[in-house]
């Protein structure tokens, strides 16, 4: 087995159950803003949204449109579906998601469990896209910011995975060699191409089983706590 010094892992839907802490965000907002007004029920509002979330943020991972241009269009995009033209409240929405979300605190399975496996043994850095006013945030919500030794963030120099200028980043600012660094993630196009981009050795966190990739990672796992097999 190969052996690593540095594990660089994504923090979203890898070890932070975002998708719970969000909806659980999205719905208290919703119902503070009254949004049943204007959908037939939350899920309306969420089945509305959650594509064209992925749309924008596909965009915002290319390059193609700003952070705000992100927030603007995605908030905007379900009260325009129903045909309410209201850009102040889709950016008091987005402001009261947003402020709401890293309060949550809810880890995958087996996210604490493989953090106390692997600190003793790994250098453990956080690599994420995720927006720098709220990483670190839900990290201390969830508990788990002690696990690591730095939090590297592609707002940090302005480009996003999997950009290979963020993965070159990282490395230089750890002071890691890819020989030695082994990237984790949920996002097969952003957390395994990017690191794939370089020649790093990938880790593929995939709870859903999902297939079709373009190619097969170095390793792959369904549960968390398959990883220990492996480091």
């Amino acid at each position: 087995m190969k052996r690593y010094k540095n594990l660089f892992i994504d923090l979203d839907d890898t070890l932070y159950d975002f998708s719970a802490a969000s909806r659980e965000a999205f719905k208290e907002t919703y119902e503070l803003l009254e949004y049943g007004r204007f959908f037939d029920s939350f899920d309306h509002y969420m089945s509305i949204y959650k594509p064209y979330n992925l749309e924008m943020w596909h965009l915002y991972g290319e390059g193609k449109i700003t952070k705000e241009e992100l927030n603007k269009r995605r908030y905007s995009h379900p009260l325009e579906c129903v045909g309410v033209k209201d850009q102040a409240l889709a950016d008091r929405f987005c402001r009261e998601a947003l402020s709401r979300i890293p309060t949550k605190g809810p880890l995958m399975p087996g996210a604490v469990e493989l953090l106390e496996y692997l600190r003793p043994k790994y250098r453990l850095f956080i690599l994420s896209n995720g927006f720098k006013e709220l990483q670190s945030r839900k990290m201390c919500a969830a508990g788990i910011d002690g696990y690591f030794d730095a939090l590297i963030l592609s707002e940090d120099i302005g480009v996003n995975k999997p950009n290979r200028e963020l993965y070159e980043h990282a490395l230089q600012k750890t002071d890691a060699t890819i020989e030695e660094s082994l990237m984790i993630g949920d996002m097969f196009d952003t957390d395994i191409v990017g690191a794939a981009n370089i020649g790093m050795d990938q880790l593929y966190y995939n709870p859903k089983g999902t297939d079709g990739h373009p190619f097969k990672p170095t390793y792959e796992v369904n549960h968390l706590l398959e990883i220990k097999n492996i480091l």
